[in-house]
């Protein structure tokens, strides 16, 4: 069994390669970059021209980085909490109440709602709230690994130089030494709290220090997540046009949260065991809105 997973893993791994490789062939292919074209595949090409000395394989691990962190971590949590969403009782009618006083709620015998617009983002503090709660009870990201740089001190413990540090994330913020009632998915635990703000200290109701942090979803300090901002800004607005177009239900064949609690899975991500996912039904809030089944 061991065996057939690790050849599977391998192939797998080597497909993903290939493709990078011929990512990795059209930037070369490119040519000359336009001066005011800031993506993100133009600034590799940007850098391979630069600095021809870098070698493939070290542009390579960035592809691949970009690919996996654009859709794997960005992927889970908006499933996690649609989740929530849809499981915990009044959370998903307060999403609605805030999305319709911003005039983006589909309602039946209404015109479609307006657009979705960027600045829409920032005002939407309960929808913020309630997806850095499934961030904090559900990390898809579960443990942060770093390398000590130098011996240090961590309370009563000595950690010499080169040792690799796991911090994990999902002990850090689920235990009953850090959060009131842990267990409980409860937004409303961060509407006092900055919406920009995903660095916090619950012992101290305090937000972006450097110590006693039992909350950082994208870690902290100088190698913090660097694409934070695009998942912040995906993970909002795919929830936000969602939940104003549809209404959430957990399939029955989910078995309830229990059913999908006793199927976490944690690999490079939290995600779900089996093939089934997080199964949800979207009832459409107005004529508007197509009728469908949603796989999270």
């Amino acid at each position: 069994m061991l065996l057939a997973l690790l050849t599977a893993g391998s192939a797998a791994f080597k497909m993903f390669q290939e493709e990078m490789m011929v990512l990795l062939k059209e930037l070369k292919d490119r040519g000359a970059v336009d001066p005011d074209d800031q993506d993100i595949a133009t600034q590799l090409c940007r850098v391979l021209q630069e600095h021809p000395d870098i070698p493939e394989s070290r542009v390579l691990s960035e592809i691949g980085i970009l690919f996996v962190e654009g859709f794997e971590t960005t992927g889970h949590t908006t499933s996690w909490t649609l989740f929530n969403i849809a499981t915990v009782p009044g959370v998903q009618d307060k999403i609605a109440e805030e999305l319709d006083s911003l005039g983006l709620l589909a309602k039946p015998g209404c015109p479609p709602p307006r657009e979705l617009e960027w600045e829409d983002l920032k005002r939407l503090p309960y929808l913020i709230a309630a997806t850095k709660e499934a961030m904090r009870m559900l990390p898809v990201v579960s443990v942060m690994g770093r390398v000590a740089g130098k011996d240090m001190c961590v309370g009563p413990y000595k950690v010499p130089a080169g040792t690799v540090v796991g911090t994990p994330l999902f002990a850090i913020q689920n235990t009953v030494h850090n959060w009131e009632r842990p267990d409980e998915f409860m937004p409303e635990r961060w509407l006092d709290v900055p919406v920009e703000m995903y660095v916090y200290d619950s012992t101290t109701n305090t937000s972006g220090g450097k110590r006693g942090i039992t909350f950082m979803p994208f870690s902290e300090g100088p190698r913090n997540c660097v694409g934070q901002s695009l998942a912040k800004m995906e993970v909002l607005t795919l929830l936000a046009k969602l939940l104003s177009s549809f209404r959430l239900e957990l399939a029955a064949e989910m078995g309830g949260r229990s059913g999908v609690a006793s199927r976490e899975s944690t690999h490079l991500t939290l995600q779900t065991a089996g093939t089934k996912g997080i199964r949800c039904h979207l009832y459409p809030r107005s004529e508007h809105a197509a009728v469908e089944k949603f796989a999270a």
